[in-house]
């Protein structure tokens, strides 16, 4: 338990304590942010530096080399979201939950590879299935609804139901 001030003058000791405590953390970040922010300086001064020395030929060298890496990674992410959807297509195709999209093996799969490795998945995933249930009863929609129709719900229900009753009576 903390041990209040007895008198006026304690409290104002505690009272400056703390306000010298906070400042210390306080001086101590802005010193670090601020040599961050020198580093960053001297590296841009260091770089317009560097530029002003080249040549226009080393220049239009540099510029060009820039803008090509700038393409390909452009390129690199519309290769990932086509890949994506292309996987999210044929997933669909095969009435497969599209959150199989993120298994490392598809994304990791060649071009050639990918039908054997969805044929993979949905061996898997029926496999984990339980017995008699079909896709339209186990998947979940964003709703969280199940895509069953409402007799095959009543006739689950019901045979919980037979399944309570007989336990119940046990």
């Amino acid at each position: 338990m903390v041990e209040l001030p007895k008198t006026e003058q304690e409290l104002n000791d505690l009272i400056e304590a703390k306000v010298n405590e906070a400042t210390e953390k306080l001086v101590a970040k802005h010193n670090g942010e601020m040599a961050t922010q020198r580093k960053k300086y001297e590296d841009n001064l260091k770089k317009a530096q560097e530029q002003a020395n080249m040549s226009a030929e080393e220049r239009a060298q540099q510029l060009a080399k820039e803008e090509n890496e700038a393409k390909d990674k452009e390129l690199n992410e519309l290769r990932a979201f086509k890949k994506s959807s292309d996987l999210a297509q044929r997933l669909a195709k095969e009435k497969l939950p599209t959150y199989f999209k993120n298994d490392a093996r598809l994304i990791n799969a060649d071009e050639t590879n990918i039908d054997k490795v969805i044929k993979d998945i949905r061996k898997e995933y029926e496999a984990s299935l339980p017995k008699g249930a079909t896709h339209s009863t186990v998947v979940q929609t964003s709703s969280g609804n199940t895509n069953a129709t409402p007799s095959e719900k009543d006739a689950a229900y019901q045979k919980m139901g037979d399944a309570l009753k007989q336990l119940i009576e046990q």
